[in-house]
C-alpha cells in the first residue's frame, strides 16, 4: 500500500513542477504541425502583438487598432487586410488567454495532487487505528484521485479547444501572408 501512496505523492510533486514551468514552454509549437506560426515568438507587449522569428531578423507588430508594422515601419492596409489583421490579433489574444488558463489549471492540479499524496501519507498513520483499515485508505485515495481526474479532463477539453484555435491561427497566418505582399516578402513569415 505504501508504494501506491508514494506514487501518488511523487505524481503530485511532478505535476506541480510541470505546471509551474514557464508558460512559453507550454506553448511551444512543432513546425511540422503548424508550419506558418512555428519557430516564431508570438506574444503581446503592452497590447501590441509582436511576431519575431527564431532564424530571421525582422519584427512584425499588430497594434490594438489592427495597424501593421514591419521593423517599425507602418504598412498601409486596405479594409479586407485590416479585417484579417483583426481576426489574427483576436485569435492570438484568445490563445494567449486560454494558454494562461490552462497553465493556472495545471498548477491547481499539481497542488491538489501534492495534497492528495500528503493526505495519503498521513492516512497511513490511521492504519494503526482499529476503525481504519486498508480498504478505508483505498476508498479515500480513490475519492481524491477521482477529483484529480475530473480536473485533468477539464484541462484536456481546454487543450483540445486550444489546439483548434492554433489551427485557425496558422490558417490566418497563411492568409495574411498571401494578402499582404510586404508579409509575403519577409523570409520566414
Amino acid at each position: 500500500m505504501s508504494h501506491r501512496i508514494m506514487i501518488l505523492a511523487a505524481a503530485g510533486v511532478f505535476v506541480l513542477a510541470a505546471a509551474c514551468a514557464p508558460t512559453a514552454q507550454a506553448r511551444t509549437i512543432k513546425s511540422h504541425e503548424y508550419p506558418n506560426i512555428a519557430d516564431k515568438d508570438i506574444d503581446f507587449e503592452d497590447g501590441v502583438l509582436v511576431i519575431e522569428p527564431e532564424d530571421y531578423d525582422w519584427t512584425v507588430e499588430i497594434t490594438e487598432d489592427y495597424e501593421l508594422y514591419i521593423d517599425g515601419d507602418r504598412v498601409r492596409t486596405d479594409r479586407e487586410q485590416r479585417s484579417l489583421l483583426r481576426r489574427y490579433y483576436r485569435q492570438a489574444q484568445e490563445i494567449d488567454e486560454l494558454a494562461g488558463e490552462i497553465a493556472r489549471d495545471g498548477a491547481g492540479i499539481g497542488i491538489e495532487g501534492a495534497k492528495v499524496g500528503a493526505q495519503a501519507i498521513a492516512n497511513v498513520a490511521k492504519l494503526l487505528l482499529d476503525e481504519y483499515d486498508s480498504d478505508d485508505l483505498d476508498r479515500d485515495i480513490e475519492i481524491d484521485s477521482k477529483k484529480l481526474e475530473r480536473m485533468a479532463k477539464k484541462i484536456e477539453r481546454k487543450a483540445d479547444r486550444l489546439e483548434s484555435m492554433v489551427d485557425d491561427l496558422d490558417s490566418l497566418h497563411r492568409r495574411l501572408r498571401r494578402s499582404i505582399s510586404e508579409l509575403d516578402d519577409l523570409r520566414g513569415f
